[in-house]
């Protein structure tokens, strides 16, 4: 096996920033491949009304607020840069849509993959002409429809790969996985461990695992790249003399997997504030396993880049900008 190097990001959650930032990232680094690991849309719907006289009303990061009709643009995107979406609504349309919860989510689904559309469309002009890639896979986040729609989408620059093994760099193949355990929020793609194991066993069955680079959102649990802080009842985080108390919240079957099929190397996401490396050990030896953590709401992308040789990890850099 030669070498290889590739840029990992992951839970970029919708923002216009960091996904432009992302498809900038191959000429910026000089890479030609770049691997998302999940949760590529975000997680709010903003409306915006119309009023009369030019006037436009909505609520963002919990102000009300009224804008005039030269202040809209740059309204829409502070919005799309936080990672949320928007719908100009006449005062009629937001009160027939206003508690329908059908009606929102097919609002909300189009805006996302609206925004979906732009960032493949982005990414293809810009990867195309230097030989570069996107491979991804939607993450818990992510409604079903979203990542089906992604599945879907295939060019010869965007790779999808969820639930799948796609051949990489001609030495390397990328294993997919996308769903996460429970979390307390019920997010659009969970599912039990025993659920997730044999999903995973599955693909793993298919790949060899030598070769195998393991794409899977949530990450193993008891690693270093899995901690979250612990939360109350009411869902806030817990704190103890003034500090936040972490615990792990990864998954004991990605976990089991790793330790049982001892892939090349996992890279994973989901815990936004536990990005880095760390080892899960098993009969082989140990198999590394990366967070490139996530800062979207800042507008900064966290990422990860790797350099293979060999079949092994030769260097590693984790990024901000």
């Amino acid at each position: 096996m030669g070498k290889t190097r590739f840029l990992i990001v992951s839970d970029l959650h919708g923002s216009d920033i960091v996904l432009n930032k992302t498809v900038n990232a191959a000429k910026f680094y000089g890479i030609r491949n770049i691997i998302i690991a999940g949760d590529l849309t975000g997680k709010l719907l903003v409306p915006i009304i119309k009023l009369q006289g030019e006037k436009y009303s909505l609520n963002l990061f919990g102000e009300n607020r009224v804008v005039d009709g030269s202040k809209l643009e740059e309204v829409k995107k502070q919005i799309r840069g936080s990672g949320y979406y928007y719908k100009v609504l006449s005062e009629d349309e937001y009160v027939s849509m206003e508690g329908d919860k059908e009606k929102i989510k097919a609002a909300f689904l189009d805006e996302m993959k609206k925004g979906l559309d732009e960032f493949f469309t982005k990414a293809h002009e810009r990867l195309k002409p230097i030989g570069a890639k996107l491979y991804l896979i939607p993450g818990n986040d992510d409604y079903e429809e979203v990542a089906d729609y992604i599945q879907h989408y295939r060019t010869e620059t965007v790779v999808p790969f969820e639930q799948s093994i796609v051949e990489f760099e001609g030495e390397y193949e990328l294993a997919g996985y996308g769903y996460s355990n429970p979390t307390p929020w019920h997010t659009p793609r969970e599912k039990s461990e025993d659920q997730i194991y044999a999903d995973v066993k599955k693909i793993m069955e298919k790949s060899d695992p030598k070769r195998t680079i393991l794409v899977a959102h949530v990450p193993p649990i008891d690693t270093k790249i899995d901690k979250a802080p612990k939360l109350t009842p009411d869902l806030k985080p817990e704190l103890v003399g003034g500090e936040y108390q972490m615990v792990s919240v990864g998954s004991t079957a990605m976990r089991r997997i790793i330790e049982e099929y001892n892939p090349l190397l996992g890279l994973h996401g989901h815990i936004h504030e536990s990005g880095g490396i760390d080892y899960v050990k098993n009969s082989f030896g140990r198999t590394p396993v990366f967070n490139p953590g996530s800062d979207y709401s800042a507008g900064i992308l966290r990422g990860l880049i790797l350099e293979l040789d060999g079949g092994k990890v030769k260097n590693y850099l984790f990024t901000r900008g």
